[in-house]
């Protein structure tokens, strides 16, 4: 049995380009071109490493997701307080730009409006990536209730969820053009519940 050339790329690499080509546009509006482009390769070396468009997307997405949950997690490790860490996380949605100067959003809601529940792998994809990040959560509100910053009778799946919400707002706010004075009055009321 033959086998083909090896890959002289980097997978990762690629679905680094990919994963910001597709943060920045959207699925629909990234066309095989702009993929291509961005990732420096071949049609047939894209299609001989995934099957098509949808393939390259939804390794690109869980890319994301694992990567941000990682780094999420990490700033988690390093925060000088449970609470300083949420505030952070937060709070970074006004730092958070494309390459074009605007702001991105977080790639799990753009897919979510995007797609919806109308693809089965992506949907599930999707329910993974935000239970990735929501157990972050969860890990940091359960560090501070174990350093009393806050109540140990606090529900903290809900409050994980309800953070998660936040943030989501947030983002979309931020795109819509809401001032920064703004934006930080509302962290302060979110934080503001966790008590």
């Amino acid at each position: 049995m033959t086998r083909g050339r090896p890959k002289s790329f980097d997978p990762d690499v690629v679905l680094e380009q990919a994963m910001q080509v597709f943060w920045q546009r959207g699925y629909e509006a990234s066309s095989l071109q702009d993929l291509l482009a961005a990732t420096g390769l071949s049609k047939s070396s894209l299609y001989q490493t995934y099957a098509n468009k949808q393939a390259l997307f939804e390794a690109a997405f869980c890319n994301y997701w694992e990567q941000r949950g990682r780094e999420l997690r990490a700033r988690l490790l390093e925060a000088p307080s449970p609470r300083e860490f949420l505030r952070g996380w937060l709070l970074s949605v006004l730092d958070d730009v494309g390459a074009d100067g605007n702001p991105r959003g977080c790639m799990l809601v753009n897919v979510a409006n995007e797609f919806s529940q109308a693809d089965p792998a992506v949907a599930e994809s999707l329910r993974r990536g935000v239970e990735r990040i929501r157990q972050v959560l969860r890990e940091g509100l359960q560090r501070a209730q174990a350093c009393g910053e806050l109540s140990p009778t606090a529900d903290v799946d809900a409050l994980a969820s309800y953070l998660h919400c936040v943030m989501s707002g947030l983002r979309t706010q931020v795109k819509a053009g809401v001032a920064k004075p703004a934006i930080e009055a509302v962290v302060e009321v979110a934080m503001n519940t966790l008590k």
